[in-house]
């Protein structure tokens, strides 16, 4: 009878055990990352994505007319599913405004947004603009997810993630590269010769040639021009060794000739 109670009582434990360790596996498991395009095309969210900026709130970032850089778009969410998905917004994803005097926006960190089931909610998004003389992104201008920009843009955001540069220097890279700004369009946004220095750096260490940062074109010499440099040099000197050559033969021919008419 005892022996019974003990195989009860271990079968019971076995299963809790087994029960307790299956639910600490389910509560560590990544839940599966969805693409936000393709969550869109899925029906598994609905959305909304426009500028951060409330023009009657102070913020300590505003850039000229609005924020361009920086927290400066916001999202949000609400969940069509019965499980916990994360959201994944890659680095370079533009930002498209259904208004087009608005300036559309690349994302420059990437971003796993959790959304469980039936849950609503707004955070914000980093991001830049991408076109400098367009309209900075406010509360009310709305926005859509778009697609990856061209690769170098990718690499400018990719860029900025890695190493936090979410500031005006990374702006003005950006604009550079997309808008082909030079320094007098940039001093107009704090642009000074220090945040140039930081701004150039950045494009050549990503290899990305811009107004800012192309290299004056030096004289190449042609071989013709060559051979004319070196013939002349070899006159040049001809001309100078038959001239010592001559000078050294006159003082010994003198020498010479003033032994021979000293008298005995």
């Amino acid at each position: 009878m005892q022996n019974k109670k003990l195989v009860t009582l271990l079968t019971a434990v076995m299963v809790l055990t087994t029960l307790l360790s299956f639910g600490k596996d389910q509560d560590y498991r990544k839940p599966a990352v969805w693409p936000i395009t393709e969550a869109i095309d899925k029906g598994l969210l609905e959305l909304e994505v426009s500028g951060a900026y409330v023009p009657d709130i102070y913020h300590e970032l505003v850039d000229k007319d609005g924020l361009h850089f920086g927290k400066c778009m916001a999202i949000a969410l609400k969940s069509s599913v019965d499980s916990l998905i994360l959201l994944r917004i890659d680095c370079g994803t533009k930002l498209v405004p259904f208004d087009e005097t608005f300036q559309t926006m690349i994302v420059t960190k990437t971003v796993e947004l959790p959304l469980y089931p039936g849950q609503s909610y707004s955070t914000r998004l980093y991001a830049m603009c991408g076109q400098i003389h367009d309209a900075p992104p406010y509360i009310e201008s709305m926005y859509r997810i778009g697609e990856l920009a061209d690769s170098n843009t990718v690499k400018l955001a990719q860029y900025f993630d890695r190493y936090y540069i979410q500031n005006m220097i990374g702006q003005h890279a950006l604009w550079a590269y997309t808008d082909e700004a030079d320094l007098k369009d940039l001093e107009k946004y704090g642009a000074d010769s220090l945040t140039m220095g930081l701004t150039t750096k950045i494009l050549n260490d990503l290899s990305i040639q811009t107004t800012l940062n192309t290299e004056e074109p030096t004289e190449e010499v042609s071989p013709k021009n060559t051979i004319e440099v070196n013939k002349i040099l070899i006159y040049c000197t001809g001309s100078f060794v038959l001239l010592l050559l001559t000078f050294t033969l006159y003082v010994l021919l003198k020498r010479g000739r003033g032994d021979k008419a000293k008298p005995l």
